[in-house]
């Protein structure tokens, strides 16, 4: 299976007709955004051809998790009281940039 980190500009060169866009840990991931790939086949006799490209987005589309806790559960009127949003999260790499908060009733 082929398989290989790709920057902007390096070339992967491979026997394979396929290749698995990898990243490695702890290096940061391809940004989020269209970015294009281009592929350009030999044969046997070292003829190249034309290039064409493939256009992919990368766009983060699973949903953060909201966990609300409040204490205490129970306040006198007019007494002050927290929402603690702080245990709420987002999949790596992703980070929780904004808690909107609302009374429903």
């Amino acid at each position: 299976m082929a398989t290989d980190n790709f920057t902007v500009g390096a070339t992967v060169t491979t026997t394979d007709n396929f290749v698995d866009v990898t990243q490695t840990p702890g290096t940061p991931p391809i940004p989020q955004g269209t970015h294009h790939f281009q592929l350009v086949v030999v044969d046997e006799a070292g003829n190249k051809s034309a290039p064409v490209t493939a256009a992919v987005v990368i766009k983060d589309t699973i949903l953060p998790t909201a966990v609300l806790t409040i204490a205490p559960t129970q306040v006198q009127p007019g007494q002050t009281f927290r929402l603690d949003g702080s245990k709420s999260s987002d999949v790596a790499p992703g980070t929780v940039t904004q808690f909107i908060w609302t009374m429903l009733d």
